[in-house]
C-alpha cells in the first residue's frame, strides 16, 4: 500500500519534459493502471486530455474513480469525485517538470505517464525511464477494456 508513484504527461512541445503529479499510496501497476483506465474511462468517457487535466491539479493520496463527494481518508484531504484524494487539492505550485532522464531522482517507483495524441498509458519505472514497463491502449469510448503491450 505504501507504494510510492508520479502521474503525469510528457510536455507537449519538448517529449523530454515530463508535467508530474505525486501520488502517495498504491502506486503499484496492479492498483494504479486500473484506476488510471476506471478514472479515464467512466469519469471522463474516455477523453485522455481531460483525465490528463485532472491528474495534473492535484497531488495525491490515492487515485480511484470509486472516490465520492463524502469519502474520507485523512484530515486535509480532499475527495475529488471520480478521481482521487487529493493531499493538495489547491496547490500552490504546478506540477513538477523533470526531465525524463532525471526520473531516477524522484521519490517514487512507478510514472504513469498518458498520452491524449496516443491515446496510451505507458508505465515506467524510475530506475529505467529509457524501457516501459508497459504501454496501454485506452479503449475508443463505448468499447470494453483496452489493449496491453508488454
Amino acid at each position: 500500500m505504501g507504494t510510492r508513484g508520479y502521474v503525469g504527461c510528457a510536455d507537449a512541445n519538448d517529449p523530454t519534459l515530463l508535467h508530474l503529479r505525486y501520488v502517495h499510496l498504491d502506486a503499484d501497476p496492479d492498483v494504479m493502471v486500473p484506476a488510471i483506465t476506471a478514472i479515464q474511462q467512466d469519469t471522463f468517457g474516455g477523453d485522455t486530455a481531460a483525465t490528463v487535466t485532472a491528474l495534473l491539479r492535484c497531488t495525491w493520496a490515492y487515485l480511484g474513480a470509486d472516490v465520492t463527494a463524502d469519502a474520507t481518508f485523512l484530515d486535509g484531504d480532499t475527495a475529488i469525485t471520480g478521481v482521487g484524494m487529493a493531499i493538495e487539492a489547491n496547490p500552490a505550485n504546478p506540477p513538477l517538470t523533470v526531465p525524463a532522464d532525471r526520473i531516477e531522482h524522484l521519490n517514487g517507483q512507478w510514472i504513469y505517464l498518458l498520452d491524449p495524441q496516443a491515446n496510451t498509458l505507458t508505465v515506467l519505472t524510475a530506475d529505467d525511464h529509457d524501457a516501459p514497463a508497459a504501454t496501454h491502449t485506452f479503449a475508443d469510448p463505448g468499447s470494453s477494456g483496452a489493449e496491453v503491450t508488454p
